[in-house]
């Protein structure tokens, strides 16, 4: 599985809460357009690209820090949404 599995809007995350499951999303996008293979994005390179998406505020940093993580595996992403699992 590649990080463009994973791009679908998530939901009823394992965080709760709408503005981490759009970080993640965003950074599955990211990672897909990168190389489409999963790896530890950096904060640098998740503003950069944000940047040029048009639509990026620094309040994205408190919600990119907690989801970063899950987004570094297929396994950790299943676990952070069901609706990403059920995907797969």
């Amino acid at each position: 599985m590649k990080p463009s599995n994973f791009t679908k809007t998530p939901f009823n995350s394992v965080l709760k809460k709408s503005e981490f499951e759009t970080v993640a999303r965003n950074i599955m996008v990211i990672l897909s357009r990168s190389g489409n293979e999963f790896r530890l994005l950096s904060w640098d390179e998740y503003k950069e690209h944000r940047i040029k998406d048009g639509n990026f505020t620094e309040s994205e940093r408190q919600y990119f820090d907690r989801v970063v993580g899950f987004c570094v595996a297929a396994e950790s992403a299943m676990a952070f949404c069901p609706t990403w699992a059920n995907e797969q």
